[in-house]
């Protein structure tokens, strides 16, 4: 079965990067978001397997997003990879009181982003065998 992985990304050419690439090298189905609400409202219709969430989102930031989601069970169990350029170890902290499982600086460095998304795609396949 084909994984599903959702990209909430406020920036256009993020969006593309992040679809092109992870379908062409991950071989999974990627659904696009450009804003916080339609990232929650696609996360809760869809249950990707994996969630990459920009911080800076219009309409509702990324933080908030996934409180909403992690505090879900229907959505709860759904991995979470924060895409920011903020990582001090008090952003680092944030991220994960608010529930995301992992992050990705920006700019991205291609090898980290594809060994961690499939790193949770590999580890989240294993959990449902």
């Amino acid at each position: 079965m084909e994984k599903q992985v959702l990209v909430v990304e406020d920036s256009e050419t993020n969006r593309v990067l992040l679809h092109d690439l992870l379908e062409k090298v991950c071989y999974c189905s990627v659904s696009v978001a450009a804003n916080g609400k339609q990232g929650l409202e696609m996360a809760q219709a869809d249950l990707p397997d994996l969630i990459l969430m920009d911080l800076g989102l219009p309409l509702l930031d990324g933080m908030e997003a996934t409180k909403i989601l992690k505090s879900d069970a229907k959505t709860g169990a759904i991995p979470i990879i924060a895409l920011t350029g903020f990582v001090s170890n008090e952003d680092e902290e944030r991220m994960m009181d608010a529930g995301f499982d992992g992050f990705l600086p920006k700019p991205f460095d291609v090898r980290k982003l594809l060994d961690k998304v499939c790193l949770y795609l590999t580890a989240r396949e294993n959990l449902q065998l």
